[in-house]
């Protein structure tokens, strides 16, 4: 049987790629790569922070769960030094975190963020809850304050996380410099 110009059209179709087609396809991926690489690397700081700021707020929304849960009051103990907390459940009845109290997660915030640490350069503070402790108790409220998280040596806007004491509400805010304020 004779094939005819149609089928010989569908033939050329089906045809593969060149290596010259696909050598320009790999340079072109390459260049692209090359010059997103940078904008990339330097926005890790940034994402780590704010995933930082994250990551304290669900545990202090975790906190304040557990507290109206189980009836006690749970406590987020804040290490500045160490930058680094820890959830505490009163299990032992005696008022504040102490050792007979179950810890119900510990988090090292440079370990699991790494460049993040629980300080500010904008406010003398970084902890404002008192003692470093926030309290959680069974009615959903608090005892009140922030803590600040940074990346040091970078200008990496600054993350608050913030606890209203009369309804144990967190909150995130980012450091605005333009406007001098929390957003």
């Amino acid at each position: 049987m004779a094939q005819g110009p149609a089928e010989e059209g569908c033939l050329r179709l089906i045809r593969g790629l060149t290596l010259l087609e696909l050598v320009l396809v790999l340079v072109i991926l390459a260049v692209a790569g090359a010059v997103a690489t940078p904008y990339y690397l330097a926005s890790l700081p940034n994402r780590r922070a704010a995933a930082a700021a994250r990551q304290v707020v669900a545990d202090l929304r975790r906190a304040r769960t557990l507290a109206v849960e189980s009836g006690q009051p749970v406590y987020v103990v804040f290490d500045a030094a160490a930058s680094s907390y820890r959830v505490v459940r009163d299990t032992d009845g005696v008022a504040g975190p102490s050792a007979g109290d179950e810890t119900d997660r510990e988090v090292a915030v440079t370990g699991q963020f790494p460049g993040v640490v629980l300080g500010s350069a904008v406010v003398a503070d970084a902890i404002t809850f008192q003692d470093d402790v926030a309290v959680f108790r069974p009615r959903g409220t608090s005892n009140g304050g922030s803590v600040v998280l940074r990346v040091p040596g970078r200008a990496t806007p600054e993350r608050k996380v913030a606890v209203l004491s009369t309804t144990g509400r967190v909150r995130a805010y980012t450091w605005n410099p333009g406007t001098g304020r929390w957003e």
